[in-house]
């Protein structure tokens, strides 16, 4: 029961990162150089590379966040009832999805920022 606990804690904590980056890479202020967010060569030239990039991201980067905090007791419930297997298997399967899922809105976010360049 304790691995699926720390695993559920590390899931709402991380779920909990994302959605923040997601708002937090959004405000008008924001410091590029030292705030959370998707940072590729394209998305760090300029603040305005910075914005369209995480403008096109945001929703289903929050709604990533969300999601994954939504599923953190999933560990937990499973390691209750069957053992610590299940809980193995529910860490592989959330990290097999989520990590992929990530690094395309990266792509995305980068593509955006390209796209900036394109508008001149």
């Amino acid at each position: 029961m304790w691995p699926g606990a720390f695993v559920t804690v590390v899931y709402a904590f991380l779920g909990w990162l994302v959605a923040f980056t997601a708002r937090a890479a959004l405000r008008p202020t924001v410091n590029r150089h030292r705030s959370p967010g998707v940072r590729t060569p394209a998305t760090m030239r300029s603040a305005e590379h910075w914005h369209a990039a995480h403008r096109r991201v945001a929703r289903p980067l929050r709604r990533t966040g969300i999601l994954l905090a939504a599923v953190s007791p999933l560990p937990i419930l499973l390691g209750a009832a069957f053992g610590d297997p299940p809980v193995i298997a529910a860490v592989l399967v959330l990290a097999l999805l989520v990590v992929p899922y990530l690094v395309y809105l990266a792509y995305l976010a980068d593509r955006a920022a390209a796209a900036v360049d394109g508008k001149r």
